[in-house]
């Protein structure tokens, strides 16, 4: 039966209005995406269990198959596994001593296990007492993760957060019938004294290695699993129906979050690049990142394209979308526009909800993005030695965010199914993709799929994100800086066959060159004067590229460039026009 399990895995994704159901089969000594299928979440009224959803997404995908896959018993011939974010995911609370050293750590650590983040706290945070209590005592959390200290460093401080949280007694989001789990991550000589104040009687308090050991070193792995176990003994079976879905699954259910930051890390490492990728949902917007290898992930509560409508209106105003439509719009009726969004949740779209939903899709992955960089950072607290040549580079910034630096990016969640041609400028616009940049989408909503599966068959799940789910835009070739001339970029291209192909584009346009989708091809790139393309202004390059479904993308608006509402037609014109389809 064992041999018959590791053959064939039916995965779920359980989200907040849909459940996700795929299978994945060995056949012929490999793994083979067999058919997807979806239902209804049913974690509400009037149905209140998990499992049925579950039920209906499999039957579907049974049909499909033509194959017996649940019963009421559980998986049948199938590993089950399963990752949810239904009732709006895992929510955390953290604290630190200090906020910019362990309180960081401690957010990474959260954030990366695929925690929404309501409440961070530190020892150095000037607010009174009671004020952290009151807070702490009306947020109500999933989990509670406590660090703090470098092991045989700062002992008393530890204490008093701990004490702090005793005395704010602390309530978990769901059922008060059951304990809060906390676990502590903090200095190792102040484990003991923190069990004796977070009691059984109100917490379940785990203790595990220091997320910050030594100033100059994190270690999240330790307090993540233990956030994985916490959520699946004490939080995820507290939802309806959970408790005997706990019974069928193969491995612990996990954040859909984690499942995906767990995939991105590992196609990233495989091959060895830095990637960024976002992920905009109804009111939330994700940002992961793997940067020489080391991966954060942030998220942007109440920033959406439906719940979180507003609050990119309210930060970015109207004419920060209007820019990003073509011709005048009327004030009105986009505000008209993104009202009805807010609150009507539906499959189609007009035109005019189709470029307000866009424009809000560019503002929010920018705000993200933002708010990214402050975690994607290099640690604070640590000495670092400045020479003459550090005061004129940026090799101190204290982000690991670097656009010039970024070879792979990622654009997930609806806005990205509507044509490939708007997704590439959603990404192109929004993240201002530099130099030689390679760009997907994953339409087919299985990235957590994936995740979930690498733990069990690795070269399967890697193997399956990148041919399955990963839909290849092209590569993006994007100069750096401004110039007054209008050619920014020639090339020439030479494919497999020999064949060369050579073209000029201005500067402030886009162009697309064809290729045929996973075509690799060598380019040579001469930008401009005043334009960088990775070897200094002026200089030519020559890299390996490879096309996508739009070929090759040139875009020649300089970095940064700016948003030119009479130009938006003309770039998306010019994005329809060339192309792998050709």
């Amino acid at each position: 039966m064992a041999g018959k399990e590791r053959s064939a895995f039916l995965i779920v994704d359980v989200g907040e209005s849909t459940t996700k159901a795929a299978l994945v089969k060995r056949e012929n000594g490999a793994f083979r995406l067999k058919g997807v299928s979806e239902a209804e979440t049913t974690t509400d009224a009037p149905i209140l269990d998990v499992t049925s959803g579950i039920e209906k997404a499999v039957s579907a995908l049974g049909k499909k198959t033509g194959e017996k896959l649940l019963g009421s018993e559980g998986p049948i011939g199938a590993t089950l596994l399963c990752s949810s974010g239904d009732g709006g995911g895992l929510y955390m609370m953290v604290a630190g001593v200090i906020g910019m050293i362990s309180g960081e750590s401690a957010q990474r650590a959260a954030l990366g296990a695929g925690a929404h983040l309501i409440g961070v706290f530190s020892k150095d945070n000037p607010k009174p007492e009671h004020i952290v209590v009151d807070e702490m005592r009306s947020a109500r959390p999933d989990m509670f993760l406590l660090a703090g200290g470098t092991d045989g460093g700062a002992f008393s401080q530890v204490l008093e957060m701990a004490k702090t949280i005793e005395e704010a007694d602390v309530r978990p989001r769901f059922g008060e019938g059951y304990r809060l789990p906390v676990i502590y991550a903090g200095n190792v000589d102040a484990r003991q004294r923190v069990e004796e104040t977070l009691t059984e009687k109100n917490y379940a308090t785990r203790t595990v290695d220091n997320v910050r050991p030594v100033i100059d070193r994190e270690n999240l792995g330790p307090a993540r699993e233990a956030i994985y176990d916490s959520y699946m003994e004490h939080v995820i079976v507290h939802s309806p129906g959970y408790d005997r879905l706990a019974k069928w699954v193969g491995r612990p259910i996990i954040p859909t979050q984690a499942a995906i930051g767990k995939i991105l890390y590992a196609y990233a490492q495989m091959h060895s690049v830095n990637l960024l990728a976002v992920n905009i949902g109804g009111s939330t917007t994700d940002v992961y990142s793997v940067y020489n290898g080391v991966f954060n992930r942030s998220l942007n509560a109440e920033v959406g394209l439906t719940y979180g409508i507003m609050n990119v209106l309210k930060t970015v105003g109207v004419e920060g979308l209007a820019d990003w439509m073509p011709g005048e719009v009327d004030e009105r009726r986009i505000r008209n526009i993104i009202g009805n969004l807010m609150i009507r949740q539906r499959n189609g779209f007009d035109a005019d909800e189709r470029l307000i939903r866009g424009a809000v899709a560019r503002e929010a992955i920018r705000i993200g993005v933002e708010e990214h960089k402050r975690l994607a950072s290099r640690l604070k607290g640590v000495t670092t030695a400045r020479t003459i040549a550090d005061m004129f580079a940026q090799s101190l910034e204290a982000t690991y965010l670097d656009m010039k630096n970024t070879r792979s990016v990622i654009g997930m969640g609806g806005v990205f199914n509507e044509t490939l041609e708007e997704a590439a400028l959603i990404l192109m616009d929004s993240l201002e993709p530099t130099y030689f940049t390679e760009m997907y989408v994953d339409r087919t909503g299985l990235t957590p799929h994936t995740g979930m599966l690498l733990e069990d068959a690795p070269e399967a799940a890697l193997t399956l994100f990148s041919g399955e789910v990963l839909q290849r835009i092209g590569t993006c070739v994007a100069p750096s800086g401004k110039t007054s001339r209008h050619e920014a970029v020639a090339i020439k291209l030479t494919r497999q066959n020999g064949q060369t192909v050579e073209d000029s584009v201005g500067f402030g346009d886009i162009r697309t060159i064809k290729l045929l989708d996973g075509e690799i091809c060598k380019v040579e790139a001469t930008p401009g004067r005043g334009l960088d393309l990775g070897r200094g202004k002026g200089k030519p390059v020559e890299a390996k590229v490879i096309g996508g479904q739009l070929g090759l993308i040139v875009d020649a608006r300089g970095r940064p460039f700016e948003k030119k509402r009479e130009s938006m037609r003309k770039w998306s014109e010019a994005l329809r026009a060339g192309g792998a389809r050709g």
